[in-house]
């Protein structure tokens, strides 16, 4: 497939011609499957990028985070909210960070030095941020093949598991003192259900930032009830095995990022992941096998071992950060 001349066809004409984007395009590339080197015949094509957002926009007098066009699967994040993201180690900027070069459809003067620091944005938060999207493919993994047959409290450990992921940015992001919160499965008064239960421990707390990491730790919860009450059984299986593949993608990713201060989003595991994907890991009952499960153990295990070896820094420098959001929108702004 020739991406570059389809984003030159008509469908694609909003990338030239709509104002929040003509002429401010940073960098494009491509996301999901093709970004991996799994995809398939019929897979969606998600075009990514970056855009420098208005004046007005970056002084908070006008509100665009990012530009969405539905019809082609296409996003273009602002960079004021790329920064902030990758400044997260957000899986999903991370691999926008480090696409093969032949994915990198556009790259402006600007959008090149954004990608000349990439490596800035790598930090321990990586275990955190992958290791978090790996566990809700987990979830969903565990909820599609027995979302009625998984006992109650087990439900809840899953979902506590990605709560708890969540929940390790917010010291950083809500300026949290140390175990701040805790979440834990139990019951609330006897005789009650287990469900997550949360201890608080601050005081005189900004009531808005507390509304914001509640906001995240339900959204958990609130996925996992759509997830079961928008089931398609149709799809089960070839939802299931997506969902197995990508949980080995962000292990393997992750673990890339701790050992090596690297990452491939293109991944050269190829022919592991496509199997996976194609159902090499089922029985032919649908149970997953135990070879996946062996391979799921070992590559959790890396990554636990790798969190306490890893020389990348806890958390990105704000000196070096800040100079280089300066630096770039002096440099957009000429």
């Amino acid at each position: 497939m020739d991406i570059k001349s389809i984003l030159e066809s008509k469908e694609y004409d909003f990338l030239r011609s709509n104002s929040l984007l003509k002429g401010r395009i940073l960098f494009l590339t491509v996301g999901g499957s093709y970004a991996y080197g799994t995809n398939i015949l019929g897979s969606d094509l998600d075009i990514r990028g970056v855009v420098l957002e208005r004046e007005t926009d970056s002084l908070g007098l006008t509100d665009f985070e990012q530009y969405v066009d539905t019809k082609t699967d296409t996003v273009i994040y602002s960079l004021k909210k790329f920064l902030k993201l990758a400044r997260e180690c957000n899986p999903n900027i991370i691999e926008m960070l480090y696409a093969k070069p032949e994915h990198y459809f556009y790259v402006s003067p600007v959008g090149k030095k954004l990608l000349e620091n990439r490596d800035l944005f790598l930090t321990k938060r990586a275990a955190y941020s992958f290791g978090g999207y790996a566990n809700a493919q987990l979830n969903r993994l565990e909820n599609a093949l027995a979302r009625d047959k998984i006992p109650h409290y087990d439900t809840m450990v899953h979902i506590n598991r990605s709560v708890i992921n969540a929940a390790k940015s917010f010291e950083t992001k809500y300026k949290l003192p140390p175990d701040a919160i805790k979440t834990y499965v139990g019951a609330w008064q006897a005789g009650d259900k287990e469900e997550i239960l949360v201890d608080f421990r601050i005081e005189s707390y900004p009531l808005a930032k507390l509304r914001g990491m509640i906001e995240e730790m339900t959204n958990v919860l609130r996925d996992y009830n759509n997830t079961v009450s928008h089931r398609n059984h149709k799809k089960d299986d070839i939802h299931l095995n997506k969902h197995m593949m990508h949980l080995i993608r962000l292990y393997l990713m992750c673990n890339e990022i701790l050992d090596d201060k690297t990452v491939h989003t293109y991944r050269k595991e190829h022919d592991l992941l496509m199997d996976i994907r194609n159902g090499k890991y089922r029985e032919e009952d649908g149970r997953i096998k135990d070879e996946f499960y062996q391979l799921l153990a070992s590559l959790s295990t890396k990554c636990e071992d790798l969190k306490k070896e890893t020389t990348l820094p806890d958390k990105i420098d704000d000196n070096k950060f800040n100079d280089l959001v300066l630096m770039l929108y002096k440099e957009a702004r000429k």
